[in-house]
């Protein structure tokens, strides 16, 4: 269902989105490539590259040619005080179409290292708003970079059309959230290092994991020397078996900032064809501001911590 259109001026082109609720229209998908795919695609007219590293000098010295800059950071911003949660689907879409991508367009993600999360992050932003096909770089930046082409030049492109769509069943909201907490309908699945989840990190308002939740650190799902390749899709089936999670499980995953869970997002829904799997949006960040929610510290069972009273 379409609910309105709005016009955006960018340039002496015109942005058009489609703002629409419910479900994609033929739904996204999201894949691996290689640096050799890529090398010989990049300069495709219907790919359109993103170089989602959050420091653009790094992009200045060198990257994937006809690739554009779009830091992972700018797709997130406050929301009533509550840092990093994701942009609207109509600003979403405007960002994406001043980089490049259009209703036509496949797009490539990239980054470096640990900025996997950032590429699986914009991934996900994606198919939120009802992309239907993109890519992530397996190997980020080094592995291309080791031996294919690279080049310090902007690319040159017209700004097209994007329509912006609203995917609601793959994310889930504090709401539901809450009324799920310590039944058997989902499992939760944490993202983040053992000391977050063991609440041994200092770092937010409360530390420790929703109770019941079980620990999957997203390292275990990337190769060592490379944390931008992931596994073996055997070894990947093998981890999430390893937590109880099969094609049975109705999953909701959450990290910190959901960066970490949007890897284990991708890896889980379509790396593995897991068919019920969600993201927490708002994650720790946004549970922890809410202190009549329970928090749980320790490994797994873990003791819960006493609800605090209800704000008035």
């Amino acid at each position: 269902m379409i609910s309105r259109r709005v016009l955006w001026g960018v340039g002496a082109a015109a942005l058009a989105l489609w703002l629409m609720k419910g479900e994609a229209r033929a739904g996204t998908r999201i894949s691996f490539v290689t640096p050799a795919w890529l090398a010989a695609h990049s300069r495709d007219p219907g790919v359109r590259v993103l170089d989602v590293r959050r420091e653009v000098h790094d992009y200045f010295k060198a990257h994937v040619p006809g690739a554009v800059h779009l830091a992972e950071g700018a797709l997130r911003a406050p929301s009533h005080g509550i840092p990093v949660q994701y942009l609207p689907p109509r600003i979403l879409a405007e960002l994406l179409a001043r980089a490049g991508v259009t209703e036509r367009t496949a797009v490539v993600v990239y980054s470096e290292g640990e900025g996997v999360l950032g590429a699986s992050l914009v991934a996900y932003a994606l198919e939120r708003i009802g992309h239907p096909r993109v890519m992530i770089l397996d190997g980020g930046w080094a592995a291309y970079a080791a031996s294919h082409p690279t080049t310090q030049a902007y690319p040159s492109y017209r700004p097209g059309m994007l329509f912006a769509g609203d995917v609601q069943s793959i994310r889930i909201e504090l709401p539901e959230v809450r009324r799920l907490i310590g039944g058997e309908r989902v499992t939760f699945v944490d993202a983040r290092p053992a000391p977050a989840y063991l609440g041994e990190t200092r770092t937010w308002i409360r530390n420790g994991h929703i109770p019941g939740a079980r620990s999957l650190d997203w390292h275990l799902l990337v190769e060592p020397d490379n944390p931008h390749k992931i596994k073996p899709i055997a070894e990947l089936r093998s981890l999430f078996a390893s937590r109880g999670l099969d094609e049975r499980s109705d999953i909701v995953l959450y990290c910190g900032t959901s960066r970490e869970a949007s890897l284990e997002y991708v890896i889980a829904r379509h790396v593995l064809g897991l068919p019920r799997v969600r993201l927490y949006e708002g994650s720790w960040t946004e549970y922890v501001a809410h202190p009549e929610l329970p928090v749980a510290t320790g490994p797994e069972p873990s003791p819960v911590t006493p609800l605090a009273p209800k704000a008035k």
